[in-house]
């Protein structure tokens, strides 16, 4: 028993020297990374044709990658239609600082039946008031837009986003 106390007081000696270890290594490491001048990271993505550019070149380089990958939307929240069989103002805006096209689909939230698509949307283009393709009554619906996002060069769907809108007919 005296040897089983001995042996689990021996591990635990070197279980704590162990972390102690680690942790001057640890500080040891921090301080020499802090010595060094960093070394600038750059991705595959920005190195073709840009093997001897400046900072600000590979900069604006950076930007033009994160900016073709960045997108925006505009959608109104409510659409007003004065019938069912009338124009109303559905309103979409596929702002010019986004490079890739979209397409809409309105569906109704409870039932998921389509009731409007808006057919391709190109950066800079937007809708400011369309029909329905299906007649709704009187009322308000809770609708659902779905916003298909396209690859500019081959025309693949790259994703789809949701936003919720509420539809008005007044009669």
């Amino acid at each position: 028993m005296e040897k089983e106390w001995m042996a689990k007081k021996n591990q635990k000696k070197w279980i704590v020297l162990g972390l102690l270890l680690l942790i001057i290594g640890g500080v040891f490491l921090y301080f020499t990374n802090q010595e060094n001048e960093p070394v600038p990271v750059v991705s595959a993505e920005l190195l073709p044709g840009l093997r001897d550019a400046s900072d600000i070149e590979i900069a604006e380089r950076a930007q033009e990658i994160a900016d073709a990958n960045y997108f925006t939307l505009q959608i109104a929240p409510t659409a007003i239609f004065e019938d069912g069989e009338s124009e109303g103002s559905i309103e979409i805006v596929n702002p010019g600082s986004n490079v890739y096209p979209i397409a809409v689909d309105l569906f109704l939230a409870d039932s998921e039946e389509v009731i409007y698509s808006s057919g391709s949307i190109h950066p800079n283009q937007q809708i400011v008031g369309a029909k329905l393709d299906k007649s709704l009554d009187k009322g308000e619906y809770q609708a659902v837009a779905r916003i298909n996002i396209y690859d500019p060069e081959t025309n693949e769907r790259q994703g789809i986003t949701e936003a919720e809108i509420s539809i008005t007919i007044n009669n």
